[in-house]
């Protein structure tokens, strides 16, 4: 590496650390990846995971396996990015871990778009609560593919009662398309809705996310 760029690098250390707001987006990735990158020019590369994702949101939450289609960006990057990206949602969802209530469906869809907002596959999770609305379980019960995951109710049902639940939230998401339900989504709902309610459980929504934008079944009078 040139002495250029170890120059460059140290200014944007002390930048970040007199000033960290004074970094732009690309320089706080440009000075990630050189944690991983150490021999590496990394402002090409982080300028072309914006350019990729569109802002530094969507890249932190971005399905890391989708970096691989950045030229210059291999394995030790997708393992990077990877734990951070899980740091980030786990930090999402920390006053859930702590059983604390949901207290808004804003704290719901945060969890929901931290875990699957930028994934390239379809996937299908739960949401399990007890009587108190406290987080039980949130659970990936099936994986898809770019536009469709099979969900089945009695695997959904046998996990809300392993876990003695009281309310389920169906959770599921749209990669690259429109959050707006399918007929299958509210088929699928309605069977769910119906044995539930024979189980003494309650379906309190069926949310499907994609990318930023959210669908809510109850808000939405679907349910």
């Amino acid at each position: 590496m040139v002495e250029h760029h170890l120059g460059h690098r140290q200014r944007l250390r002390e930048r970040l650390n007199a000033s960290p707001r004074s970094l732009a987006d690309y320089e706080l990735l440009e000075l990630l990846l050189t944690y991983v990158l150490p021999r590496r020019d990394t402002k090409p590369l982080a300028k072309d995971i914006l350019a990729r994702f569109g802002s530094l949101d969507r890249a932190l939450m971005a399905d890391p396996a989708a970096l691989r289609d950045i030229p210059g960006l291999g394995d030790a990057v997708v393992t990077f990015w990877t734990a951070l990206r899980e740091c980030l949602v786990r930090k999402s969802a920390a006053p859930l871990a702590r059983r604390e209530t949901f207290s808004s469906p804003e704290q719901v869809r945060e969890l929901v778009r931290a875990r699957l907002g930028g994934l390239t596959k379809e996937e299908f999770w739960v949401i399990l609560t007890d009587t108190q609305n406290r987080l039980l379980c949130f659970e990936r019960v099936s994986r898809g593919t770019v536009d469709q995951t099979p969900a089945y109710p009695r695997e959904i049902l046998e996990l809300a009662l392993r876990h003695h639940a009281s309310g389920v939230i169906l959770v599921h998401n749209h990669p690259g398309g429109s959050p707006n339900p399918s007929r299958q989504d509210r088929e699928l709902t309605d069977t769910l809705s119906r044995l539930s309610s024979e189980l003494g459980l309650r379906l309190l929504d069926h949310l499907i996310v994609a990318g930023d934008d959210f669908v809510s079944f109850r808000a939405s009078g679907l349910l």
